[in-house]
């Protein structure tokens, strides 16, 4: 039986960019990867050690530590670089062109989101934000608009607000990370050659494809409807 899908939501990384981690590239360009992965803020996070708000703080203090002063500019020309998935344009175009809204809902960095944003026609964009000082300078705060693990409430205000059922919300996500949104949606896709444990009950069955140019032949061949 068909699933109909009548509002789209998409995480970013690993999905709509080839990138897996907005976060983990900026940290390799500024030479800051080994720092924050030495120092376990992941984990910390994950235990309920500190907060997502504390995460970002630590994450952008280990950029400037490294470099002893980020320039904004920069962190814009590397997320420049991020190349959008095989597929994409061509997904959003065909969601948008059959009136289905279609949105980003992301812990990933407003940088890279934006440029993603602009290229496929994106108005909806929900991710976190970084800071720049006068003279153009990152900031060691962010400000959180999407936990990792409430993505969920995103979407399920989103939905409200278009007043589309959730049973009819399609998420597609790539990781565990993604699960609170899988949740409530009744079209969960995962990106990707590996699988994803929720945990508990899903409210749809999760769907399976290697790339967005499979979802967008399922979307063609009506095993998803919208």
């Amino acid at each position: 039986m068909s699933r109909r899908v009548r509002l789209a939501v998409f995480d970013l990384d690993g999905v709509l960019v080839e990138e897996k981690s907005s976060w983990r590239y900026l940290h390799s360009v500024l030479g800051s990867w080994g720092v924050v992965e030495g120092r376990g803020y992941s984990k910390l996070f994950e235990e309920g050690l500190i907060t997502y708000s504390q995460w970002m703080e630590l994450d952008l203090r280990a950029m400037i530590e490294v470099r002893g002063v980020v320039y904004c500019r920069e962190l814009e020309e590397a997320a420049g670089r991020v190349r959008v998935a095989p597929g994409a344009k061509e997904l959003v175009d065909l969601l948008k062109g059959r009136g289905v809204p279609v949105a980003i809902v992301s812990a990933g960095v407003d940088l890279i989101a934006s440029r993603v944003a602009e290229e496929l026609g994106i108005v909806e964009v929900y991710v976190n934000k970084l800071l720049c000082d006068g003279g153009g300078r990152l900031l060691p705060v962010g400000i959180e608009i999407v936990n990792p693990l409430r993505k969920g409430e995103v979407v399920r205000a989103l939905a409200d607000r278009y007043g589309v059922d959730l049973a009819e919300t399609m998420y597609v996500g790539d990781s565990e990370w993604d699960c609170s949104a899988f949740r409530v949606v009744g079209v969960p896709v995962v990106v990707g050659d590996r699988s994803v444990s929720c945990g508990g009950q899903l409210r749809g069955e999760l769907i399976y494809v290697d790339n967005l140019l499979e979802l967008y032949e399922k979307l063609v061949s009506g095993e998803l409807v919208t």
